[in-house]
């Protein structure tokens, strides 16, 4: 009886910490003045944008075609990939824009889109790793994996180290090509066991949807760090860096309990970002010059900010980063 009860604890206390830091982050974005990046024309280059068809994504993708980059949209919905392209086009009738089915919860899907991408020819300037699942109810992916920490972190993860190649190649002394990848302000209430990353669960009490989430952009916001000192120590032309989006007014809140959605509804009305606003600091990373070779960091609203105590210890990190690197291994072979 003992273990249930504690598992209970854990679920609901993961779940408080990441509504109070909510509270407050939903606060501080209402005080702070938007910031809305501002970005000149980058007329041939290329740009592959994971969940690019809805949400945040969309936006990211409407932005960057909206300064002549040539955009990838991935996801696993080719109906939403197609409207999606529709709706840029009817705001931007000549935007280069195309859609590839990419499916984060299987490696396997993963291998297949990177290799589409080769087969195209295309330079990839920028990458952005977006897509993702908040608060789901426990699932396993087809590389029986819990499904927040592949979709959100370990498949990006991989994606980003299967491309590096191109990125490479792509980049020149005066342009590096740039990675972003979506974190959260929640990354702060993650916890890192590194005995339990990529553990399953056996009973419904082990998990907890919230925790399963902040954990995931702790991993993110980390592995950022590691991945900007890897390719710098390989002088590679590459930046990696994170981003907190703010507080926005997407469908990612569809699994909340009902107890709470419909007060985060009305207050989703008034006070959340739009999709466009999330959208401006992933845009000001991708293309703004003030940030040419600035890699390993944390973004908000356009500006730098600290992060979680965790993102200090680099012996954690690195060995975070091997455990994942060996788990996708392993689920490659």
């Amino acid at each position: 009886m003992a273990l249930p009860i504690v598992g209970l604890i854990y679920i609901i206390w993961s779940a408080i910490k990441i509504y109070t830091l909510g509270f407050f982050a939903l606060l501080r974005q209402i005080i702070q003045k938007h910031k809305a990046a501002e970005v000149k024309l980058h007329t041939g280059k290329v740009a592959l944008v994971t969940g690019g068809t809805c949400g945040i994504g969309f936006h990211v993708s409407m932005g960057l075609v909206s300064k002549n980059v040539h955009v990838v949209m991935a996801g696993h919905s080719i109906q939403k990939g197609e409207d999606a392209i529709t709706r840029i086009r009817e705001e931007y009738p000549n935007a280069k824009v195309d859609f590839l089915h990419l499916d984060l919860s299987s490696f396997k899907s993963v291998q297949t889109f990177v290799a589409k991408i080769k087969a195209r020819g295309l330079k990839v300037h920028v990458l952005v790793n977006n897509a993702g699942i908040m608060f789901a109810p426990y699932k396993e992916t087809v590389d029986e994996l819990e499904s927040h920490f592949q979709v959100n972190y370990l498949s990006h993860l991989y994606l980003t180290q299967a491309l590096i190649g191109i990125l490479e190649d792509s980049a020149t002394e005066d342009c590096y090509a740039r990675v972003i990848n979506v974190s959260s302000i929640v990354h702060n209430v993650g916890s890192l066991s590194l005995q339990s990353i990529g553990r399953r669960c056996s009973h419904c009490w082990e998990y907890s949807p919230h925790a399963a989430y902040a954990n995931s952009k702790l991993y993110i916001t980390l592995s950022t760090w590691y991945l900007s000192e890897l390719y710098r120590q390989e002088n590679q032309k590459v930046t990696v860096n994170a981003v907190h989006p703010g507080i926005v007014n997407t469908d990612l809140y569809k699994h909340v309990h009902p107890s709470i959605k419909w007060f985060l509804n009305v207050l989703a009305h008034f006070t959340y970002l739009t999709p466009s606003e999330g959208a401006d600091t992933i845009l000001y990373l991708a293309l703004t010059p003030d940030v040419e070779r600035e890699s390993g960091w944390y973004y908000d609203n356009c500006q730098k900010h600290k992060t979680c105590q965790l993102s200090y210890s680099e012996k954690d990190i690195k060995e975070m980063f091997t455990i994942s690197t060996d788990i996708i291994n392993s689920k490659i072979r």
